[in-house]
């Protein structure tokens, strides 16, 4: 585990980098002195509004993941919010799935969830996060004014319903089933196959998928909320539906397997690319887009660090063997790079 997570770290270096570019670019489309003049005249009271969304979002992540690792995370609430909470700050700070394969080592190491379960749920909580967002990118742009390109609308729906067929396959008995006997077919599959279905089956009962869209729509909206408040203290002039619209874009576009160190750089790019769908010129998007994710940073990643404060507090209380290789090859099966729609 520990060979792992250091491999995920070797790539640290290189986000720097791109941080410090991207960084660097944007501050040539607007100058540090508007930048650092917007942050000065941010309303702090919306600022700390913005932390009561931000915590709901942190519960509702650790609501699904309690779904998806099962009755044995369920046992332990505390240690389960902690642990979400101290997965979702790795993952604000270091690019690539640094913090997806963090979560999978405490969920192992705190709450007894073999790797393959977590690995599994973080898999699974992937596809519900991009089957959300891009079914709200779909359904406000018109809201919010946006007209999206001739090809982008049928992409953006083709994409959607492969990640609900692929969520159906999954979760639905009878595409499962087909699913699971070609993996069975294959070497060592079997028992994965057996494992994988055991689990499958478990979260396909009816209360446990109402509990996973449920979940999902909370985080959605708490993270609307969060972003419309910090939007609203810089003083922006965006709706909820706009700043719905362009979180959508903005999360969907960290899966592309290029990110900056602490979201620096990269983050800010989609963020002005979403902007601009909404019609801002490009230095007020420039400008916008560093100034939130600052204030972002300064709301969501306090809130992460609770977790990680939690779990240093508090005693594991149980004694986890090392993973073996067929449990590491189920992380090192999770892309290296990429921001992978951390929220």
């Amino acid at each position: 585990m520990r060979r792992l997570l250091g491999t995920r770290l070797y790539g640290s270096a290189g986000s720097l980098a791109i941080a410090l570019i991207g960084v660097a670019l944007l501050l040539h489309i607007e100058a540090p002195a508007e930048v650092a003049d917007t942050l000065d005249q941010v309303s702090i009271g919306l600022v700390a509004l913005a932390i009561v969304p931000a915590l709901v979002f942190g519960l509702a992540r650790a609501w699904r993941y309690a779904i998806l690792l099962g009755p044995q995370a369920r046992s332990r609430p505390g240690t389960l919010v902690a642990v979400s909470l101290a997965g979702w700050s790795i993952s604000l700070v270091l690019p690539g799935v640094v913090g997806e394969a963090a979560f999978i080592w405490l969920a192992r190491t705190r709450l007894a969830v073999p790797v393959m379960r977590a690995a599994g749920a973080v898999f699974l909580a992937r596809l519900f996060d991009a089957a959300s967002l891009l079914l709200i990118a779909l359904s406000t742009a018109a809201v919010a004014g946006v007209r999206l390109p001739g090809v982008v609308l049928p992409l953006a729906a083709f994409l959607a319903g492969a990640v609900l067929a692929a969520l159906i396959a999954l979760l639905w008995a009878s595409p499962r089933r087909t699913v699971l006997g070609i993996l069975s077919r294959v070497p060592r599959g079997l028992s994965l196959a057996q494992r994988t279905g055991e689990a499958l089956e478990e979260l396909s009962r009816t209360h446990h998928l109402g509990g996973l869209i449920a979940a999902t729509a909370l985080a959605r909206c708490a993270t609307a909320l969060l972003y419309f408040s910090l939007f609203s203290a810089l003083g922006e002039p965006v709706t909820l539906w706009q700043v719905w619209f362009a979180l959508s874009i903005r999360t969907l576009l960290l899966a592309v397997p290029i990110q900056g160190f602490g979201g620096f750089g990269t983050t800010q790019l989609w963020w002005t690319g979403a902007l601009t769908l909404l019609g801002f010129p490009i230095e007020e998007a420039a400008g916008a887009a560093l100034a939130v994710h600052v204030l972002d940073l300064a709301v969501s990643l306090p809130a992460g660090l609770a977790g990680w404060a939690v779990l240093l507090l508090r005693p594991s209380g149980r004694t986890v063997s090392e993973p073996g290789p067929g449990e590491l090859s189920a992380m090192e099966s999770l892309p290296q790079t990429g921001g992978w729609l951390p929220r």
